[in-house]
């Protein structure tokens, strides 16, 4: 009964601590290059980066962290890389975020019928966990440090796309495009390309246009005249020759 009683209070005196959060999607969009700017790469490294980024901040878990267990619930594991969204706002601005499928069991070993979140203050750092809909927060004792990181959580709508440089046999080069969607946790599309520098010193893919000013097998030097698919405006083209070799 008065365990009972205990748990009506805490609902009732917790119940208006939680203030909904309004999530803040952010936009972004970059370049690696400089249209009529030499740059240099070597084999292997992406010679373009285009992106178009849709994310919001969010903590991910930078090691693997055990809650202490309470009131004969075990609190699960939370581990490496698991990254949190938020739930609301605290009313001293503290914030709690929860991760789908992290739940505490019963003694039974049964998940328990309400969401589980942690309390991160302001700085970033987590520091308690509680009943999201409750808002009381159960401090941690000992408490950890640096166990968490604010990263960009992607979201559908988001583009990488990549164009890394292969190496050179002869006259030819080899270029790999790749592209990245959505959360761009996996690749989602892939092409080798190959191109002739004696027939051209330009290479072009997608509207990008590139001189190639020198290409060995180890390294290249190239300078973007426009972007790929119109990101950005075409530059004159100097009359100079390209170098290279194997």
């Amino acid at each position: 009964m008065k365990r009972l009683l205990l748990a009506s209070v805490i609902a009732l005196s917790g119940c208006a601590g939680v203030a909904p959060y309004a999530l803040k999607t952010l936009k972004s969009r970059s370049v690696s290059y400089v249209i009529g700017a030499e740059q240099a790469r070597n084999t292997g490294e992406p010679m373009i980066v285009e992106e178009d980024l849709v994310f919001y901040k969010a903590p991910v878990a930078m090691a693997d962290y055990q809650p202490p267990p309470q009131f004969g619930s075990n609190y699960p594991i939370i581990r490496y890389g698991m990254e949190f969204s938020p739930y609301g706002r605290l009313e001293n601005g503290d914030t709690l975020y929860r991760s789908e499928g992290l739940k505490p069991r019963t003694m039974n070993g049964q998940p328990v019928a309400w969401d589980y979140c942690i309390a991160v203050d302001q700085a970033g750092q987590a520091y308690g966990d509680a009943a999201c809909a409750l808002g009381i927060t159960r401090r941690w004792e000992p408490r950890p440090e640096n166990f968490l990181e604010m990263k960009a959580v992607y979201k559908e709508g988001s583009a990488r796309k990549e164009l890394l440089y292969g190496g050179r046999s002869g006259d030819t080069i080899r270029v790999a495009y790749r592209e990245f969607r959505g959360t761009l946790a996996a690749q989602a599309f892939y092409q080798e390309l190959v191109y002739d520098l004696s027939e051209s010193n330009t290479i072009r893919f997608r509207g990008m246009a590139i001189d190639v000013r020198e290409a060995t097998n180890s390294h290249i030097r190239f300078i973007v005249r426009s972007g790929m698919d119109s990101h950005a405006q075409e530059a004159p083209a100097p009359l100079r020759p390209a170098t290279g070799g194997i």
